[in-house]
């Protein structure tokens, strides 16, 4: 695997694991096309905080 396609590959399953407005990028996919949402604005229920992790600081080298 290519550095490109490693990089391309991290940006997709950032989108498919982050949140926007709660900032936050869990270790699993977020149900977005069946909820429309994740499941802590879905139901309110309180997601683990061991679940999720801040999204990393943007790469200077990769811009």
């Amino acid at each position: 695997m290519t550095l490109a396609k490693e990089a391309a590959l991290d940006k997709a399953m950032t989108q498919r694991q982050t949140r926007g407005h709660l900032r936050r990028r869990y270790f699993h996919c977020l149900p977005l096309k069946t909820l429309g949402s994740c499941l802590e604005c879905y139901d309110g229920t309180p997601a683990n905080p061991a679940s999720y992790t801040a999204p990393p600081a943007p790469h200077l080298l990769a811009a």
